[in-house]
């Protein structure tokens, strides 16, 4: 369980950030300024959605009681989105006929690595579930986008530095934005603490005592 906790760190904030990023410095050296921004904004609503559920469930503890979803996994999110769209630009440097392959192998990676690792050491499956289906959706959404496009060749200049950039964030100390959301939603609800636990979930293990 350990050792799945600290891979399943790699889709934090601290190394997809970084590589959303060098994502959209690519871009904007081999597309226009306006699909770079399409790609923040892609990334922003994907990140607004998973922070808005935490800071309604750590506030006032509003969740979806029946699929069992107290916040939406932002591990599982940034997997989905950040890797998908990384190795299809990526690829797209070998051979643009590879981008769907791409974008295939790009999800079902993400999948397995949110169900394989986010699922068994940070949130419980239907909270993994939840963040790689807003993930994928989202890379979807901008691959699509993507394709009506012409997207040069990233200058190699570019590609290693941003390659440097990936690289050096996976070798710095992981840190998460849970600090900063349990500080918001306290401010905001009112509330002395932030909500840790469904009462649902609570009262499921009590029942079984």
């Amino acid at each position: 369980m350990e050792s799945k906790f600290y891979i399943a760190q790699y889709a934090g904030i601290t190394v997809m950030l970084p590589a959303a990023l060098v994502v959209a410095g690519w871009l904007w050296c081999t597309a226009s300024r306006k699909l770079a921004l399409l790609w923040l904004g892609v990334l922003s609503a994907a990140y607004f959605v998973v922070g808005l559920s935490k800071v309604l469930f750590k506030g006032w503890g509003i969740g979806l009681e029946s699929l069992d979803i107290a916040v939406i996994s932002g591990h599982a999110m940034n997997a989905c989105l950040v890797s998908t769209v990384v190795l299809s630009l990526l690829l797209r440097q070998l051979d643009h006929r590879l981008r769907w392959l791409a974008l295939g192998a790009g999800l079902l990676s993400t999948w397995w690595f949110s169900v394989q690792y986010v699922a068994q050491s940070i949130h419980p499956l239907s909270e993994a579930v939840a963040g790689a289906v807003v993930g994928s959706a989202a890379a979807c959404v901008f691959l699509y986008r993507l394709e009506k496009k012409q997207v040069r060749k990233i200058p190699p200049q570019a590609l290693v530095l941003g390659l440097a950039i990936i690289m050096l964030s996976t070798s710095i100390p992981k840190y998460t934005a849970e600090g900063a959301l349990n500080s918001i939603a306290v401010a905001l609800s009112g509330a002395e603490k932030a909500v840790i636990q469904p009462h649902w979930r609570t009262s499921a293990k009590a029942s079984r005592l």
